[in-house]
């Protein structure tokens, strides 16, 4: 761990949101039309690193399977917890479905069976790739601010598995007295006190959900997050439907509920502070807000160089359409954007795209009707791989590979993952298909980029945009298999 450390050591910054959708005022979007020629760009189907979409996030495991999922960890079996860890075993997500413990060359024998399914805070929203295991030992929780986190690997006599699309879980275990049920993904975290009866036991989601708020006390744990408070794209709306504040009967958040950091868009104080940026894993920096700002869309040497350090430490940086150049300056070998010397493309429009990755879309297929189709004039998940993306206001001309070596020399691409793609109905080649949703990772951290706002209005459920941001938040919160290699130059 001793290159977390100098990740770690690095300074960072973060940046503002803003609204979007008040540009061009009396434009309307435009509607795509199914593209014609598809133009393939390079990487646009990068795994951006050889491990998987794994971000530095805090306690992080590996256990006894292989993952051959595109874009997912690969899984080893150790006889016993990574040396160097002097309280125990950690845990958190690898990204596949074991479908069930994996007990093969193990010393237990299970005569239980735990079965139940892993919802978000709200109980509603299944969680796919969840670590679900049991332990009697200690487990360490995630650290309280950003830092750099690569798996530890389960031992071997540890039950573990991981859910399935539809969030479910079946796991072999042995029955007794004083044990923990551990439930993670990235660093939300649930520890559970249970006595494991032999035989099947179903396990209520009050003892399996994701919690919704940070209480040690109670075995509860979630990131650590810092959210611009801009309006439109209102990513506080999306957080507090899934969990972590509650909403009013128009799906808005209601003020003083959010069991995260709300952070003004007036000035961009907040990103020339290191210090107070470091206490957040994640910090989110939506649309339009930067354009407001003295010198916009420039981003000054101290502040970009604060969003890389705070990305190379371990922190996870995510901005959507107008705030663009909070993605191209700090990390200009990772893509380009069409227009580059504009915040955003007038006028706005809607694409016809499809869901790339393939866990992503695992997901979303398994959902149950209600959230597939919320109703109230909102695109649906009725056609996928088709999603109907609305409200973009960037393009993305080309992702890039980006070459690192890692602790072993062997060169590794760190370049952006796409999750979604879609033409650009307002760019030069409105027929080019280009990456919507990209993650790339830098150093211990992870960046991640939309073209697309995520929340404009205020409306009950989540739109199929609000879900790709979730599940993404989500993914890029897992461990780092190996020692992830330092950034990029320059």
């Amino acid at each position: 761990m001793g290159s977390a450390a100098v990740w770690a050591a690095l300074s960072l910054v973060s940046a503002l949101s803003a609204g979007c959708s008040d540009d061009g005022t009396g434009q309307t979007a435009t509607q795509a039309t199914a593209p014609g020629t598809m133009t393939a760009l390079p990487s646009t189907l990068s795994d951006g690193t050889t491990t998987g979409p794994t971000t530095g996030t805090s306690t992080d495991v590996s256990t006894s399977s292989s993952s051959t999922s595109t874009g997912e960890d690969t899984l080893t079996t150790t006889d016993a917890p990574t040396t160097g860890n002097p309280t125990g075993p950690k845990f958190d997500v690898g990204g596949a479905d074991l479908g069930g413990g994996d007990t093969d060359g193990c010393n237990f024998s299970p005569d239980a069976n735990l079965t139940g399914t892993v919802y978000a805070p709200n109980l509603q929203l299944p969680i796919s790739g969840a670590l679900v295991y049991v332990t009697s030992g200690p487990v360490e929780p995630p650290a309280d601010g950003v830092y750099c986190a690569e798996c530890v690997k389960l031992d071997c006599d540890t039950p573990s598995t991981f859910t399935g699309p539809d969030g479910s879980f079946t796991l072999p275990a042995v029955s007794g007295p004083n044990q923990k049920l551990v439930v993670q993904k990235g660093q939300f975290l649930r520890v559970v006190d249970l006595s494991i009866a032999p035989g099947p036991t179903a396990l209520p989601t009050d003892q399996t959900n994701l919690p919704g708020q940070w209480n040690p006390a109670a075995g509860m744990w979630i990131p650590r997050i810092a959210v611009y408070d801009t309006d439109p794209d209102k990513v506080k709306n999306v957080l507090a439907k899934f969990g972590l504040g509650q909403v009013d009967g128009t799906g808005a958040l209601l003020g003083g509920t959010e069991n995260f950091t709300l952070v003004s868009d007036d000035t961009p104080a907040f990103l020339e502070n290191l210090a107070e940026m470091n206490k957040y894993h994640i910090i989110f920096v939506p649309c339009a807000t930067t354009k407001f700002w003295p010198g916009a869309p420039t981003v000054p040497d101290s502040r970009r160089e604060n969003v890389k350090a705070y990305v190379a430490a371990g922190g996870k940086w995510y901005a959507t359409d107008h705030s663009n150049e909070y993605i191209e300056q700090p990390f200009p070998d990772y893509q380009e954007f069409h227009a580059p010397a504009m915040p955003d493309i007038q006028p706005a429009y809607d694409s016809n795209g499809t869901v790339v990755d393939p866990e992503m879309l695992a997901w979303l297929q398994a959902l149950p009707p209600a959230l597939k189709d919320i109703g109230g004039g909102n695109p649906t998940l009725n056609n996928l791989p088709g999603i109907l993306t609305r409200l973009n206001y960037s393009g993305i001309d080309v992702i890039s590979p980006v070459i690192v070596q890692d602790m072993e020399g062997k060169d590794v691409d760190v370049g952006h993952h796409t999750w979604v793609e879609g033409p650009c109905a307002s760019c030069s080649n409105p027929q080019m298909v280009r990456p919507m949703a990209i993650t790339g990772q830098y150093g211990c951290g992870r960046m991640m980029y939309s073209t697309f706002e995520n929340s404009s209005d205020n409306h009950p459920g989540l739109n199929p945009q609000e879900l790709v941001l979730l599940y993404m938040i989500l993914e890029i919160g897992v461990c780092f298999e190996q020692t992830p290699p330092p950034p990029p130059p320059g």
